[in-house]
């Protein structure tokens, strides 16, 4: 592939061989799932071009693509508009462009359809702590954009009479079987399934995402402090507004009366264990 200084320089047959040949990687996840801690990671390498959810970040969509599969050209235009100079300008600089969003989940198989050689990590947290992350971010209770464009379940009365909990743990084990059957159609040299916990707790699962990824392990210091300090840490602004409805006093899942843990347990069970976590 020819070298270019600037993007605005490559030819038609850099743009084609970009398609093709070249691999970005898409991390994809629930959100509220480590993703902003896995790009700080993976930056450690000088080569890697990571991003926590660029914009356009396409927030607004997530519904709409999760219940227009089958408009796999639509989806694959809309992705094109949107990430195609990104990976472009990465891949002319030679680097790795790695993007983690949480927005891209329902866009897997045209961005795996666009980019004939992208890679995916399927990035996964335990259900009970993804609900209280999500929970104390207000999410399915806040009137924003990203609300309005979160996936949900299309039976509008069944919805209706779901509280919280339950749509979010509805959307965890939704978004995860989603994922899984995506990745299971994949080639192995292109997907991956990383835990949080595994990446925060040692050195094995953050060695095997930066071999997957292409990318140069750095000196184990460097890994230790990012796995020890917060990252995306919830943030309340004296002057948030009335439709945001954080709550950052949202118990943990280790103290929620049994009643709560169980609606977590009915909707999440059998994919928690294909994922090793236990309710």
């Amino acid at each position: 592939m020819k070298k270019f200084r600037m993007i605005h320089h490559a030819d038609r047959a850099t743009i084609a061989a970009m398609y093709e040949h070249y691999a970005p990687v898409f991390i994809l996840s629930t959100g509220r799932a480590g993703s902003k801690f896995i790009v700080e990671l993976l930056n450690l390498d000088a080569r890697v071009l990571a991003c926590h959810e660029p914009r356009p970040t396409l927030e607004y969509f997530c519904d709409w693509a999760s219940r227009h599969q089958e408009q796999g050209d639509v989806l694959g235009r809309m992705i094109d508009a949107a990430r195609m100079e990104m990976v472009l300008e990465a891949c002319i600089q030679e680097r790795i462009f790695i993007e983690s969003n949480q927005c891209l989940t329902f866009f897997a198989p045209a961005l795996a359809a666009l980019f004939k050689s992208a890679k995916f990590v399927h990035l996964v947290r335990h259900p009970g702590d993804f609900v209280v992350s999500a929970a104390r971010k207000g999410w399915h209770r806040n009137d924003s954009i990203w609300e309005a464009g979160r996936a949900r379940l299309a039976d509008e009365r069944r919805w209706s009479a779901m509280d919280q909990v339950e749509r979010l743990a509805w959307l965890w084990d939704f978004t995860n079987r989603y994922l899984r059957d995506f990745l299971a159609a994949l080639p192995a040299a292109r997907r991956l399934t990383c835990r949080l916990e595994d990446l925060l707790g040692g050195e094995r699962a953050v060695m095997e995402l930066f071999t997957f990824c292409g990318a140069d392990m750095p000196e184990a210091g460097k890994v230790t402090a990012i796995q020890g300090r917060p990252v995306n840490t919830l943030w309340v602004d004296a002057d948030e507004p009335d439709n945001m409805k954080k709550n950052p006093a949202f118990p943990a899942f280790k103290d929620w009366p049994a009643g709560e843990r169980e609606k977590v347990a009915r909707a999440c069970a059998a994919t928690a264990r294909e994922l090793d976590y236990e309710l």
